[in-house]
């Protein structure tokens, strides 16, 4: 059987109580000028919603969709589909004539079901059924159209994955180091990293893991390749790119074996461990330090690039999609409708899923209903207030091209290569990565 019904739970988690001033209802609005919000069927139907388990834990997907939509649409019902298990891939879906009603995913996905045919626009769906999307942050909804190379919505967001920079306030005061602040530069942070890195009573100190470099690209729109699929790996701005994370992270004591890779695990359990003073993160890290409570920490800003002031890295958000096949493309509809609730979107952000909504107050409220930080004055709101940054991604991007660029960069860390060869080598290896997608495809 694929995927997995969910027994409807007759009591709701409820949410925190919705913040007045600012919030629109149950995230439909109707003007004067408005026709009549369209009569909604009380026939039952099934929906099938498939995506990675990595987006939603079953405990989140009963929070925030099943107790929700039951409350308010209790006709529908959701089957979730592990689109990471073995044989129920969306490709493997398709095959088997087992097309879902929603897809949810990150950027790529979209791409991904335009050429199966399968992106559907939803925009007369948000039109009759009243959803005002000046509510959600307008980045999300470009990085929607952006990467469905559309001029309409295929998809909406559910939550932003927003990052910041976390400390552990032990070892800034262990070495007299002032901590960082919000809106400090990828130097400046870099510069503090310098002062806390040392060898102490025989334990290395580190002071800063800011995560790949394709981080800090996408935050000032520093793409792999041209508008012809050409690279440009091997010009100034990536070169500057790489100088940069030189500067910030690789020097002696810092960037030593076993961290002359860019892995984020490693650093992250150093971060917790006590052994590394700051590090770029996300939801992850917030998650690892619920289970941390002996670690001093606070966060800041993400690190900004002095050119692009006041944004972050890009748009990281997960979408839901309908699918063009879809028997039941409105009650679909009123599933994401119910996840983009003041309500739904509230209580995701005071558990650690920050909103999309451009709503200030919701910000505020961002981790304040995470029971393990009860009574902790930490800066959570500082982790969704800069904008994301929105790239256009070249037709061929991936995982495959991100790992040409981050093992160009470990080759610098490896001192196998310096910054100017390795950009040599990471721009062939683009442009022949792309001839042979080119030559699949014919």
């Amino acid at each position: 059987m694929r995927g997995y019904g969910w027994k409807r739970s007759g009591m709701m988690l409820a949410a925190a109580a919705l913040i007045a001033s600012g919030c629109t209802g149950g995230g439909t609005k109707v003007t004067e000028d408005s026709t009549a919000p369209p009569k909604i069927s009380s026939d039952p139907v099934t929906v099938k919603l498939a995506g990675s388990r990595g987006l939603f834990t079953d405990e989140e997907l009963k929070l925030y969709i099943m107790d929700p939509l039951a409350k308010k649409y209790p006709n529908i019902t959701v089957q979730y589909i592990n689109t990471s298990e073995k044989g129920f891939g969306l490709n493997e879906l398709i095959t088997a004539g087992d097309i879902p009603d929603i897809v949810m995913g990150y950027g790529s996905t979209l791409p991904q079901l335009k050429d199966l045919n399968l992106l559907y626009n939803m925009d007369p769906l948000i039109k009759k059924y009243n959803l005002d999307l000046n509510r959600i942050i307008p980045e999300f909804l470009d990085y929607i159209k952006v990467n469905g190379r559309s001029d309409f919505l295929g998809g909406l967001p559910a939550y932003n994955n927003a990052f910041a920079l976390f400390y552990n306030k032990t070892l800034f005061d262990k070495f007299g180091v002032p901590y960082p602040k919000d809106g400090m530069t990828w130097e400046e942070v870099g510069d503090l990293g310098k002062k806390i890195t040392r060898n102490f009573d025989g334990i290395q100190y580190r002071g800063f893991f800011p995560d790949g470099v394709a981080r800090m690209a996408a935050q000032i729109n520093l793409y792999q390749m041209d508008k012809d699929n050409k690279s440009i790996m091997a010009t100034e701005p990536w070169k500057k790119a790489f100088e940069l994370w030189n500067y910030i992270y690789n020097y002696p004591g810092n960037s030593d074996e076993p961290f002359n890779t860019i892995n984020f695990g490693n650093n992250q359990a150093a971060f917790l461990k006590g052994e590394l003073a700051m590090i770029t993160g996300y939801s992850s890290t917030l998650n690892a330090l619920r289970k941390a409570p002996d670690v001093n920490w606070d966060v800041v800003t993400y690190p900004q690039h002095k050119d692009k002031m006041g944004y972050s890295t890009g748009v990281d958000t997960p979408n839901f999609s309908i699918t063009s096949s879809s028997k039941n493309k409105d009650a679909a509809f009123l599933v994401i409708e119910t996840i983009l609730s003041d309500e739904v979107q509230l209580n995701m952000a005071r558990n650690g899923k920050m909103s999309v909504l451009a709503n200030e107050q919701v910000k505020q409220e961002f981790g304040k209903g995470i029971p393990e930080f009860a009574g902790k004055t930490y800066n959570l709101s500082s982790i969704p207030r800069l904008k994301p940054s929105v790239n256009k991604p070249p037709v061929y991007t991936g995982s495959d091209t991100n790992k040409i660029v981050i093992d160009a960069y470990e080759s610098v860390l490896k001192k196998e290569a310096d910054i100017n060869t390795a950009l040599r080598v990471a721009d062939e290896q683009m442009n022949n990565l792309v001839q042979s997608k080119i030559k699949m495809e014919k």
